[in-house]
């Protein structure tokens, strides 16, 4: 129960931080809905990416140079947690959203 807590917590303050975008620069909120979703998961993959490299780097140069073992190379794997869940979820649903709202558009 506690994890559904944080992923509608998780999705009710990414909506809110962009609306407070949206209004901030003046642009229409489905637009920012959509670019919003996806560069906000972005930088959380991104961030989760480089700081596994971060290690494998700090590690390699470690054993290179003293030969102790710190823990070797660690594959990249993304893992799911309740924010991430919300995040994926906002991410999936704002493109929906966006979809839905130009399809007139997109379909002729």
């Amino acid at each position: 129960m506690r994890k559904g807590y944080l992923v509608l917590l998780t999705i009710v303050t990414e909506l809110i931080f962009l609306f407070i975008v949206s209004t901030f620069i003046n642009l229409s909120f489905i637009d920012t809905l959509f670019i919003g979703g996806i560069g906000i998961f972005g930088v959380v993959w991104l961030f989760s990416f480089s700081m596994t490299q971060q290690n494998n780097v700090f590690n390699t140069s470690l054993k290179g140079v003293t030969g102790q073992d710190a823990g070797g190379i660690k594959v990249f794997r993304f893992k799911i947690n309740p924010i991430t869940l919300g995040l994926l979820i906002f991410c999936i649903s704002s493109f929906v959203i966006t979809m839905i709202y130009y399809s007139s558009y997109l379909i002729g």
